[in-house]
């Protein structure tokens, strides 16, 4: 085999297809038609390489979340992976050295955030103990016969005389189903799929500028441990708590309470400050990071005895004990949780925008720097309401009482915690807002559709109320979708004022309620309005937990709809998870390393790579280049298509992907190519701070989509309009590709592969030529510095110049249409 000089090393995006789509090397291609109904023709080797004499090699990632069927199981705890994002959102450092408040907020700022995250763990193991201590082992116990009548399976926790028809022994069976949540959680934490070892990964370059470079920024794992020890820690805290105190609640201030229920309780305290300490204790050495670890994980297995003390003490003998009414302190311990939650919440706000004012970053980014605490706001909020949609469905469905009139059916009433009423109105709140900003963006898309047709108009010379122009503008509108999330964000954490002012008032006057059956007979306009909020929430509540195990359900039967399930986590689950320890694990941890071991290697045996990422896969390729050694500068091209790189990675975490970070990346590269159209909602032009300001990465302007404004000689269809898709087939891609395998000839100081005439090299007109009159004017694309000139202006063109611009003549001679090959 000859040697190579130089290799195509593709990164795909979202959802990524079978390595052999990938690798364009199925044994069919076809060159005419669309996905329904085309012509087919044998794929030979000229049709698999870019360019001639650069080979391709694919790295494909994506069966990292989508590949398993218990990934579905992830799609219960979004909550857990906003609140987990929420912590890689914080602003941007200042270029400068930071002060003692500028430091102080940073700090703040991963305090809180951590702090709610645990939170968050607490609420979802409250709401299993809701279910299981508080509605079965308590309340439904307390109705004794009428209980075991309604539903049998029960039978042995309240029938008389059944062996576990005690509040005790209820209690402590009910608490079965929060510690069986707990090691489902611990469990799932563990599958991490990183597996990677540090010893064999190359030494990178770190900069202060680009905190991705760090040295082992993707080996979390001693810090993840730690924080899932604490999270652990404070769950089981729960339940002992809950255990305990219906016990102290009954004892009192008899010595049975005040020898043995009062030190159990303050030890389940401090476990839980304890832990809470654990999460936000910053380690900055291993050795801080090993004794941090092993106090979190005394501090667990401490958790774990009192857990088992919290059983003993419950279960000891009370001959007059009966359950009556709801667990006792289980309303002040949610009521507790929920208030600290927004204490954090205006913590972390708080913190945002002094980093924010203090940053001077030379980046755009979306709610003044509040984007961070809005996700973890929105998290929260999610967690609590689907918390509460667990145990009200749960209250229905045990009770009988889910439809009017049951309770003359002879139905028995489970009252939920009141606290979960508020949760069920804020869900009906969240379902209005966002009917509220679909329709905003339906009518903002619309009339940026009838400004672009004005575009499309200019470009490609066709009348405005064409067919074909508005499907252009529309796709155009479309590819400014991403611009309405930062208003949506900022919706959709509104409900959260109106729910604390509305409990604030209830709490101050009184004449509001959000319990069900609890309104004191009154029948003012506010408080009827209020009631029916409340129960539209529980339908909308049980109706969208539904639908998730719908969904999570077909997923693990579906090969497809996983796939479909994990693009979510493609887009989520990039970051480690040293926010919440228990969110969907990275799968950066593992595809990174991989990448910068890969790339590495094949530079140090001679080999240059062209380094492309579509979508996602140009973050990943972004943050190999942060993690590879000094040695492989200038072995490297970089090209990027369809890149949410500024367009969302840089505005939503800018302290990591900012400008100047991204100057720091095009340093790493030897060249850098950003590919982008205007039809894309998703990729965008990568903005990278060069020279006091920040400039445009490789090209400026777009590329033309459609390429073709009419139909093509030989074809019945319109040119189909890509947008985010099929990047690698525009013929300015392989330019770029093209352009790379010469550059990394040239830095290695050999001929590379043997150069290609201009007929067959598919990169369109000679600079300067319009198109014909079918493509319309259109304004010429500046070239890039150091582009070669057969590159040309990116102007839409129906002619072509004779079609070299959409046909490649392979080495056998025939002709394959490169834009319809696309699909």
């Amino acid at each position: 085999m000859p040697e190579t000089r130089a290799a195509e090393l593709r990164v795909h995006g979202v959802s990524g297809g079978q390595a052999e789509e990938l690798l364009d090397v199925e044994p069919a291609v076809r060159v005419c038609g669309d996905p329904l109904a085309g012509f087919f023709r044998w794929r030979r080797r000229p049709d698999t390489e870019t360019v001639p004499g650069l080979p391709r090699e694919i790295f494909a990632w994506g069966k990292l979340t989508s590949g398993r069927s218990s990934r579905a199981l992830w799609l219960l705890l979004l909550p857990f992976m906003l609140v987990n994002i929420a912590y890689w959102m914080r602003p941007a450092r200042s270029s400068q050295a930071p002060s003692r408040g500028m430091a102080a907020a940073e700090h703040v700022y991963r305090a809180a955030a951590r702090l709610l995250a645990l939170s968050l763990t607490a609420l979802l193991v409250l709401a299993a103990a809701g279910v299981g201590m508080d509605l079965v082992g308590w309340q439904c116990a307390g109705y004794g016969r009428r209980c075991a009548e309604l539903r049998p399976l029960l039978g042995l926790l309240a029938a008389p005389q059944a062996p576990l028809a005690e509040p005790a022994r209820a209690l402590a069976a009910g608490a079965l189903l929060p510690l069986a949540v707990i090691a489902v959680l611990w469990l799932l934490s563990r599958r991490s799929g990183a597996h990677t070892v540090a010893a064999a990964l190359p030494d990178p370059v770190p900069r202060p500028e680009a905190p991705l470079s760090e040295p082992g920024f993707w080996q979390a794992d001693a810090t993840t441990a730690r924080l899932r020890s604490a999270h652990i820690a404070v769950a089981v805290s729960v339940v002992a708590f809950l255990l305990a105190a219906p016990a102290l609640h009954h004892d009192g201030a008899s010595a049975r309470g005040l020898a043995a229920g009062l030190p159990i309780a303050g030890l389940l305290a401090a476990t839980t400050a304890l832990s809470a300490a654990g999460t936000v204790v910053p380690g900055s050495t291993a050795a801080a990071h090993r004794r941090a670890d092993t106090a979190c994980r005394l501090v667990r297995n401490g958790a774990l005895v009192l857990l088992a003390a919290a059983l003993v003490y419950a279960l000891w003998p009370r001959p007059a004990w009966t359950a009556e009414g709801t667990l006792p302190w289980y309303s002040t311990v949610l009521n507790t949780l929920l208030a600290a939650q927004c204490v954090l919440g205006a913590l972390l706000l708080a913190a945002a925008v002094v980093l924010h004012r203090g940053a001077g970053a030379p980046a755009r980014v979306p709610l003044a720097g509040t984007a961070g605490p809005a996700a973890a706001v929105l998290g929260a909020l999610l967690g609590g309401a689907l918390s509460a949609a667990v145990v009200y469905q749960a209250a229905g469905w045990l009770g009988g009482c889910y439809y009017p009139g049951a309770q003359a059916d002879g139905c028995i009433v489970l009252r939920p915690a009141a606290a979960y009423s508020w949760l069920q109105l804020a869900f009906t709140l969240e379902a209005a807002i966002a009917l509220v900003c679909a329709g905003a963006a339906l009518v903002r898309l619309r009339l940026r559709a009838r400004r672009e047709a004005e575009t499309a108009t200019a470009m490609y010379g066709r009348p405005a109320d064409a067919d074909r122009t508005r499907d252009i503008a529309r796709a155009r509108a479309f590819g400014g979708v991403t611009e309405y999330l930062p208003p949506s964000l900022a919706a959709l954490a509104l409900p959260v004022a109106a729910l604390i002012g509305l409990a604030l008032f209830s709490a101050a006057t009184g004449q509001l309620t959000a319990a069900p059956g609890q309104a004191g007979g009154a029948t003012t306009p506010s408080q009827a309005v209020l009631t029916v909020l409340v129960a539209v929430g529980s339908f909308l509540g049980g109706g969208f937990l539904a639908a998730l195990m719908l969904v999570g359900g077909s997923a693990y039967r579906d090969e497809p709809t996983r796939q479909a399930v994990g693009v979510l986590w493609d887009v989520g689950t990039f970051w480690p998870r040293l926010g919440h320890p228990l969110a969907p694990p990275s799968y950066g941890e593992r595809a990174v390393p991989q990448l910068a071991a890969r790339v590495t290697d094949m530079t140090d045996r001679g080999t240059g790579v062209v380094l492309s990422g579509h979508s996602q896969g140009s973050v990943l390729a972004a943050a190999t280049l942060w993690q590879v050694p000094a040695r492989v500068r200038g072995r490297v091209v970089l090209i990027t298509h369809g890149s949410p790189l500024s367009r969302l990675y840089a505005r939503y975490f800018p302290a990591y992907f900012g400008p100047v970070a991204l100057g720091d990346l095009r340093e790493r590269a030897s060249r850098w190519r950003n590919l982008w159209r205007a039809t894309d909602p998703i990729g965008g032009p990568v903005l990278a701070f060069d020279d006091g300001r920040a400039r445009a990465v490789g090209y400026a302007e777009p590329l033309p989509d459609p390429r073709h404004y009419g139909v093509r000689p030989g074809e019945a269809l319109y040119p189909p309009i890509l947008g985010h898709s099929y990047y690698t087939r525009d013929p300015m891609y392989a330019e770029s590709v093209r352009h790379a395998r010469d550059l990394l000839a040239d830095a290695a100081g050999g001929a590379g592969a043997p150069a290609v005439p201009a007929a067959r090299s598919g990169t369109g007109a000679a600079p300067g030529r319009r198109p014909p009159q079918e493509a319309g004017g259109g304004t010429a694309q500046p070239r890039e510095p150091g582009l070669p000139a057969t590159a040309g202006p990116l102007v839409p063109s129906d002619a072509a110049h004779g079609g070299a611009d959409v046909e490649q003549v392979d080495e056998g001679g025939d002709q394959r249409d490169e834009h319809e090959e696309a699909d």
